[in-house]
């Protein structure tokens, strides 16, 4: 008799962009796969990351736990104590739990309730010619990787994004032979930079299309004085090599989607796409030349909304615009697989959202985000930014989606400054 217990598929990718999905309508993206994903799942218009680096991010997905709380603050810091996982909670239910790709598992040798990593760096180098690899170690020194971009002489299939979709399908394959459920999770770095993808699909991007995004007006207050910092490796740069590095961005976004695309092909293949909750989602996003920055690294709107997708067995398509947060994916979905979810979880489970009933009327009205010592507040109209436990930035997203103007100095603003900062303390200390 098959298993009627629902499979988990976790579809991650490193720094895609919250708006990068050609079902919103953006000029440059090219996602069928995830478009299709979208049609059938809940989308979370308000969805923000943990924090706007890789490692702090992914375990709090992993454990529910903001970054404060399980150690890792920067993509250098270790956990602390154990960690206690999405396979921890789901492994006693029978399922199967397998990682592929870059999980960014910050102490390698603590337990994390997984099958060992089926495509790790080393495993998808070993699989490639040399050539290969004299190309991506050229696109990986740090000038070539963070401020060039164009198309790769190689195949989509040289990618590591490739191998982890490879070996997802292979393990998938495995647990419905075995008639088990199981969790995976597949996390690929594209589009991650360096922005060299294979050139069929740089060529996809239409120069024409691209569009350089406003910069704040000569007038505007200065941002903080690590904002301005991180703007001068970019500042050579021309209006041509800007849109460069757009291209290959959105060449990996529609990259990234085919590799989706390969994993949720098998579900239907396997016959088990109906009994599978799938979650697509991104550590972060990126600038993209917001604020005259690339990569991620700030509190800026770019770098901390992220896409959320939850597509659910028995449960409808929407589109929730509550404020919610990485740590309540982990106990959404023990809720709705009948996991028990842990007592220590700080992130409040999205069960119920997924199911179309209205929120609680106790819902979240902030969310949070710390990379270092740098820390996030953001309510529906209000975001404060700190730098070294200093109030840095003010914005008035109601006023000012575009951040262009730091209000921090404005006496208006002295009450909602001290309130924010509050509330940054009491959510550190809880």
């Amino acid at each position: 008799m098959p298993d009627s217990r629902p499979n988990v598929l976790v579809l991650m990718c490193d720094q895609f962009r919250a708006d990068a999905l050609s079902c919103l309508g953006h000029p440059l993206a090219r996602t069928p796969n995830l478009d299709r994903l979208a049609a059938r799942a809940v989308r979370f218009t308000n969805a923000f990351t943990q924090s706007p680096v890789c490692a702090p991010t992914r375990h709090s997905l992993n454990t529910g736990l903001y970054p404060h709380a399980h150690g890792v603050v920067s993509n250098s810091a270790r956990p602390r104590g154990e960690l206690f996982t999405l396979a921890h909670a789901l492994s006693p239910l029978g399922y199967r739990c397998f990682q592929l790709g870059h999980m960014h598992w910050t102490d390698p040798d603590r337990p994390t309730g997984y099958e060992p990593n089926a495509s790790t760096p080393d495993l998808w180098r070993q699989s490639q010619p040399q050539e290969v690899l004299a190309r991506r170690q050229w696109e990986c020194q740090d000038i070539t990787r963070r401020t060039t971009a164009g198309p790769n002489p190689f195949g989509a299939e040289r990618f590591w994004g490739h191998h982890v979709a490879a070996n997802a399908v292979r393990l998938i394959e495995s647990a419905a032979g075995q008639n088990r459920p199981f969790l995976c999770w597949a996390s690929f770095t594209e589009p991650h930079p360096p922005f060299y993808p294979p050139r069929d699909f740089y060529e996809r991007i239409d120069p024409s299309r691209i569009v350089l995004p406003a910069q704040p007006p000569a007038d505007a207050p200065p941002p903080h004085e690590r904002i301005l910092q991180m703007r001068r490796q970019w500042q050579h740069l021309t209006a041509v090599e800007l849109k460069q590095i757009l291209a290959g961005y959105y060449g990996l976004v529609a990259l990234a989607d085919s590799f989706c695309g390969t994993v949720l092909d098998a579900l239907d293949r396997l016959g088990v796409r109906d009994r599978t909750l799938v979650v697509f989602t991104s550590d972060h996003g990126d600038q993209m030349g917001e604020h005259g920055l690339f990569l991620k690294f700030v509190m800026r709107e770019a770098s901390v909304r992220v896409p959320l997708l939850i597509d659910a067995p028995g449960r409808g398509a929407g589109v929730r615009d509550e404020l919610v947060e990485h740590v309540d994916v982990f106990p959404a979905i023990c809720e709705l697989l009948g996991a028990e979810i842990p007592s220590h979880v700080q992130g409040r489970s999205l069960a119920g959202l997924v199911d179309g009933t209205a929120a609680p009327a106790d819902w979240r009205d902030a969310v949070f985000s710390r990379e270092a010592d740098k820390r996030m507040v953001r309510t529906r109209r209000w975001k404060l930014n700190t730098y070294g436990g200093e109030a840095g930035e003010l914005f008035d997203l109601e006023a000012d989606p575009d951040e262009f103007v730091n209000r921090l100095g404005d006496p208006q603003c002295a009450e909602v400054v001290r309130t924010l900062m509050d509330r940054l303390r009491r959510w550190e200390t809880a």
